[in-house]
């Protein structure tokens, strides 16, 4: 397009360099010479404004919201508590108990993962205990001869307490002495560990969170 301006006022500059026999042609040739100077200038405008154009700014992205906190459990839900009628004497036999966190994996014919259980029991016809126990394996205690059990609550020493095995002669479980020692110690306290020998399987430690222990709950207060 703009070679052809170029090539028409050329072309009209040439015809007045030789002579116009009219005044009014020579006047309308330099009026048209006139808009195509014109048209021209705007043509080579064209490219220069679209090179300063700004490019479109993009929108801005909307503030994401904050990501809600999560809600803690409430504590203490780890504990199961139990209460059963005992129809000859017309007691309540109460139990609170608690699965041990870890697992431990004994050699066959016990192999598989098993959590320990600590038991809380009140019994009107037994009194107050204080029972560990597994799901499989033997506990190295007699029912006739007391052992050593170590505990410890949170990060103090670990404390020796005695148990004695059951009458039944089950190696699955052990009772441990002591009631209100023990018991006094769990309820300041959120981690207990506890270890004894196991028959071929050495002293494997238990980990229980005891935390939010329900004395009242328990006792059947509430």
């Amino acid at each position: 397009m703009m070679r052809s301006y170029t090539a028409i006022a050329t072309a009209m500059v040439c015809a007045l360099a030789s002579g116009c026999s009219d005044q009014s042609e020579l006047a309308a040739a330099k009026k048209r010479i006139a808009q195509l100077e014109a048209e021209l200038a705007a043509e080579r405008a064209k490219p220069l404004a679209q090179a300063t154009l700004p490019e479109p700014q993009k929108p801005a992205a909307p503030p994401q919201a904050a990501a809600p906190e999560p809600t803690p459990e409430p504590t203490g839900q780890q504990w199961s508590y139990e209460a059963r009628e005992d129809k000859m004497t017309g007691g309540t036999t109460r139990h609170a108990y608690v699965l041990s966190t870890n697992t431990v994996n004994f050699d066959s014919p016990y192999s598989g993962a098993q959590r320990g259980r600590l038991v809380l029991r009140t019994d009107p016809k037994y009194g107050r205990d204080v029972i560990f126990s597994i799901e499989r394996g033997q506990l190295l205690c007699r029912s006739y001869e007391d052992c050593d059990v170590l505990i410890r609550f949170d990060d103090g020493k670990p404390e020796r307490f005695s148990a004695i095995g059951p009458e039944d002669n089950s190696s699955d479980t052990v009772f441990v002495r002591n009631y209100d020692r023990f018991t006094s110690k769990l309820s300041k306290a959120k981690i207990v560990r506890l270890s004894m020998n196991v028959y071929q399987e050495g002293a494997p430690v238990f980990e229980f969170d005891v935390s939010g222990f329900d004395a009242a709950k328990y006792a059947g207060k509430k």
